[in-house]
């Protein structure tokens, strides 16, 4: 088998009602589409941050057996390629090894720990609404509504709105719920460790970038200074980007995204490292029907850390904000139920691309 061609593509979701994190404001949600077609009739779909470009397709995949994965990978990088594109090509050559098996991913990984992964809904984002706070307390009651045990809710706001607004959703979804916070990296060192020191009191099952990405310094005093897990590294590319954070214990959780790190191949090596060290995993999902699949078959095969009777719990990050890509790209939706999502069990991802909805939005 061998791969004949691979095409790009590069949809664009426009949002209705824009919501912002600490960092920008989001009108709209582009994402990076690979499709690798080979000689057998076997298509692979991935995703990625971005996607390469075709001259280094064209001298490191094209004509390749979609099972040199590894060999791929390792071209495409020394041609300089992102690995946020790489991510793309990596995924669609895992769905075509899956497919060509007959094997969903998380069997290729060594096998599912789990088929059925509880989620916590992301959303809770600042919007512009008469009254914030008001807006984030009723959205948040309608995760719990909706079954879901577990959310996360941003800040990064200033410490006035943030303690406010923690406090008003912890009092609003209760004690029993699990209760995440991100800062998209908006504060300084010192800032985090302040407004740290006060959402901590509602319980917090983690503080998600509260510094700048790259400020190992940052994350190690600030760990220090706080009784509160420290996570991130969602934006990180390639295991060399995670190793120092990861050797120097920076964060209690890392946060890889299969569609930015480098796809499966890179995903294995950076959660492996992780394990070595002691490091929770815990994937970064934000994106298409693509992206979601992706993220439970590495969900269902990663080991219980640490390996207890009653394991610090495997979550998959369920984005609730509005994306058709996420909701319709699949011909059938990826949904939760109580907030528990299945594992795909079908060969590859185990989706089917609506081709219509790609086009659509390209």
């Amino acid at each position: 088998m061998k791969i004949t061609d691979i095409k790009t593509y590069s949809p664009v979701y426009p949002v209705k009602d824009p919501f912002s994190n600490a960092m920008r404001t989001t009108r709209e949600r582009p994402f990076g589409v690979v499709e690798v077609i080979t000689d057998a009739g076997i298509t692979g779909w991935g995703e990625g941050a971005t996607v390469p470009a075709r001259r280094a397709l064209e001298s490191q995949a094209i004509g390749r057996n979609p099972f040199d994965h590894e060999v791929i990978w390792e071209g495409l990088h020394k041609q300089g390629v992102d690995p946020a594109a790489i991510s793309a090509v990596d995924i669609a050559l895992w769905d075509i090894m899956g497919k060509a098996l007959q094997q969903p991913i998380h069997q290729l990984l060594g096998g599912a720990f789990r088929t059925r992964v509880q989620a916590y809904a992301t959303g809770l984002f600042r919007r512009e609404r008469a009254d914030r706070t008001a807006a984030l307390v009723e959205e948040a009651r309608g995760y719990v509504d909706e079954g879901f045990k577990a959310m996360k809710m941003k800040v990064g706001f200033g410490p006035d709105y943030d303690i406010r607004n923690v406090a008003a959703v912890r009092r609003a979804i209760g004690d029993d719920i699990l209760f995440a916070v991100d800062a998209n990296c908006g504060y300084d060192r010192g800032t985090a460790i302040a407004v740290g020191r006060e959402i901590a009191k509602q319980n917090l099952l983690w503080f998600e970038e509260p510094t700048s990405a790259d400020d190992v310094e940052g994350y190690i005093e600030i760990g220090r200074a706080l009784n509160i897990r420290i996570s991130g590294a969602e934006q990180f590319r390639g295991r060399w980007a995670f190793r120092r954070v990861i050797q120097e214990r920076a964060l209690d959780i890392i946060q890889p995204d299969v569609c930015v790190c480098g796809g499966f191949t890179e995903f294995r090596k950076i959660a492996a490292m992780a394990s070595a060290n002691h490091v929770r995993v815990i994937p970064h999902m934000f994106g298409t029907s693509i992206r979601l699949a992706a993220t439970l078959h590495l969900l269902a095969a990663l080991p219980d850390s640490p390996r207890a009777l009653e394991p610090f719990p495997t979550l998959l990050e369920y984005d609730m904000s509005e994306n058709a890509l996420r909701t319709e790209l699949a011909r059938e939706p990826i949904r939760h139920s109580d907030g528990i999502v299945a594992v795909p069990q079908g060969p590859g991802l185990g989706i089917e691309i609506d081709r219509e909805v790609l086009r659509r939005y390209c």
